[in-house]
């Protein structure tokens, strides 16, 4: 008998990381896989239906439950897979989806950064991505003990999780530890000593230490003269901004500066010689970040800061080296020391894509959900035909 698995997540787009690790999911864990979200942006050809309820993704699912209740009857799923943060419990509670044996994948434990964090980097680029939105603030202030009742409420006893902070944070409850984020690629980065690359990949954010890279690269210049930067940027509102800050860099022929899609971004990663990803706060993104555990995948050797995100994928001295948030000066030191020692350079580049096979590969991922689903199955009780939820 086909299993049938409904995600519900806020909304869904497959180039960001939550998107791609359902979308991963739906591909690699056998069976029939829906999909509900208040806006679906792209690759939707992977699930066997869809439904967009629209509404608010801040009250999501509960601003819905209608609508999404009457999904989940058509669709009667034997799972009902829920994709979110800390919240997402508390909201879905007062939905169908406890009628349906479930599991949750909650992407993070997020925490606001501190006012001396803020003021180094940048409190306006803050407000303008993930980093200060609502729930990341509710959430800070939350007790741990009614995210796990309201788990419970819900008939939620599994939950997985790439953010250590969840795990510690539902001791008692039945949480798996899920390695995502990079696909098995059999293309190797190659160490140059003439004109070396280095990379940076993601959104034309400053909270993604873009300016902190730029500040940095007229240090790396000087110990490495013909050294050139790579910034492979995803447009947002900072993207005209960043780019001027660019141009005043005064890099020249040492900067180049890609803003349209990438058709094979893990080639781009195996023609550079060293990848930079140097976040400014812990959830810039949600746990791992994908585009450094894609770097590591084709032994990109890689330079990140110490925020929660990029920890997850980067550990220092073993796979890459880690440098504190919103220093060009210790982001300099630390490119350098790699593109000018070959030893050094050859022993991160020989453990990034062990990692990734060890601990993130999207097989990984999908051993650990499936496994998941089975001990859902294997413990859920009989449920009772979805109702609507009353007035």
């Amino acid at each position: 008998m086909t299993l049938r698995v409904v995600h519900v997540i806020a909304e869904f787009s497959g180039h960001e990381a939550m998107g791609r690790t359902v979308t991963e999911t739906a591909q690699r864990v056998p069976g029939e896989h829906f999909l509900i979200t208040t806006a679906a942006h792209d690759g939707t050809d992977v699930f066997a239906g869809v439904t967009e309820l629209g509404g608010a993704v801040e009250t999501f699912p509960m601003g819905r439950r209608e609508a999404l209740d009457s999904a989940l009857r058509a669709w009667r799923p034997d799972i009902v897979h829920l994709h979110g943060g800390a919240l997402a419990p508390l909201f879905a509670g007062r939905t169908g989806i406890p009628s349906f044996a479930n599991l949750m994948t909650m992407y993070a434990w997020p925490t606001l950064p501190s006012p001396r964090r803020l003021r180094s980097g940048g409190l306006k680029a803050a407000l303008q991505s993930n980093v200060l939105r609502p729930r990341v603030a509710a959430t800070t202030v939350v007790p741990p003990a009614l995210v796990r009742r309201a788990l419970r409420r819900a008939g939620t006893h599994t939950v997985l999780t790439p953010d250590p902070r969840v795990l510690d944070r539902l001791r008692g409850m039945d949480v798996r530890r899920l390695g995502s984020g990079a696909p098995v690629d059999p293309r190797r980065a190659q160490r140059s000593s003439s004109a070396p690359v280095v990379l940076f990949a993601g959104r034309a954010e400053s909270v993604r230490g873009i300016d902190t890279l730029l500040d940095c690269f007229p240090l790396v210049l000087k110990a490495v003269p013909d050294a050139r930067l790579r910034l492979l940027l995803i447009p947002r509102p900072e993207l005209d901004g960043l780019l001027a800050k660019a141009h005043a860099a005064g890099l020249g022929d040492h900067l180049d500066v890609v803003t349209e899609p990438v058709s094979d971004l893990l080639g781009e990663m195996a023609s550079a010689q060293a990848g930079a990803w140097p976040f400014k706060y812990d959830y810039t993104t949600s746990p791992p970040a994908m585009a450094a555990a894609e770097a590591l995948s084709v032994g990109l050797p890689t330079v990140a800061t110490d925020v929660s995100c990029l920890r997850a994928v980067v550990e220092d001295g073993v796979n890459g080296m880690v440098v504190p948030p919103s220093s060009p000066s210790a982001l300099a030191a630390a490119l350098v020391e790699l593109l000018r020692h070959e030893a050094l350079w050859k022993r991160y580049a020989d453990a990034g894509p062990i990692t990734v096979t060890r601990r993130l590969g999207w097989d990984q991922m999908a051993a650990t959900t499936s496994a998941a689903y089975d001990a859902v199955l294997e413990s859920a009780s009989p449920r009772l035909p979805v109702e609507p939820p009353a007035a």
